[in-house]
């Protein structure tokens, strides 16, 4: 979410008091919010430390805040797709205290927090690198409100291919998230190609628009799972499921010698 996004949200104080983790980019990051106010924030590197890692942004989260995880009336994950590990240990993580203390648990999908974070479009390509240079990528549609609705599946495809692919449908598109910043020469070649002009600025018709990356993700996981909270959507932590997109390595591997049989 943009920085004057964040400062009108930072106004407003009336909502739950919601702990927030995003563990599925390269960038962790932890937040604790009063309805929509940041209150105080982490973020590291998604490989430094794990889950021990995680528990100590959280502690340092409260602890900067004054609060205890005790006081924690909803809490939110990122639900995926992205690092299998990291995922993991998010969700895992934020099951544990969501059961222990008897508390709601939302999942956010992660391409859903990337693509509200850019902002308003009719028409954005959510990315985050998948490893093996290639993408977790889906086409969505974000509203004035930041309500997020989907206008296709997750899918786990080269930066390449998906750039030819919407190098035909022609601009009005925003691109947004770490995968654009990992890949941006890419998305500039293939627009080259097609004859579209490439922003960093507003949308418009026949323009492709590279959005900025945020640095966390965490804020806006909390206020989309705020919402959906708010609209009543099913909140059991028991009912929490990862979206992985695509196997892991280990059962791409498994699936490989079976077929080698």
């Amino acid at each position: 979410m943009s920085e004057s996004g964040l400062s009108a949200v930072r106004e407003t104080t009336v909502g739950p008091l919601t702990l927030a983790v995003e563990t599925a980019t390269e960038t962790r990051s932890v937040v604790l919010v009063r309805g929509e106010r940041v209150l105080a924030s982490r973020s590291g590197e998604i490989r430094e430390g794990g889950a021990s890692r995680l528990l100590a942004d959280i502690e340092e989260v409260l602890r900067e805040a004054g609060a205890s995880v005790r006081e924690v009336e909803l809490f939110a994950a990122a639900k995926g797709p992205g690092s299998f590990t990291g995922l993991r240990t998010g969700l895992a993580t934020m099951l544990g205290l969501a059961v222990t203390l008897s508390k709601p648990l939302l999942g956010v999908p992660t391409l859903h927090a990337v693509a509200a974070s850019a902002g308003p479009s009719e028409r954005v390509l959510a990315t985050i690198p998948a490893g093996r240079g290639e993408v977790f990528a889906q086409l969505l549609s974000v509203g004035e409100g930041g309500r997020v609705e989907e206008l296709g599946a997750p899918r786990h495809v080269s930066p390449a291919r998906l750039a030819e692919e919407f190098a035909r449908l022609g601009g009005g598109l925003r691109w947004a998230g770490p995968g654009v910043r990992k890949h941006s020469e890419v998305l500039r070649e293939a627009a080259r190609g097609a004859g579209l002009p490439v922003s960093e600025d507003s949308v418009e018709a026949g323009v492709w628009t590279l959005a900025p990356s945020p640095e966390e993700l965490a804020p806006t996981v909390a206020l989309l799972a705020r919402a959906a909270y708010g609209e009543g959507r099913p909140s059991e932590a028991h009912e929490l499921r990862a979206i992985y997109v695509r196997p892991s390595d280990a059962e791409l591997n498994e699936q490989w010698q079976a077929r080698a049989k």
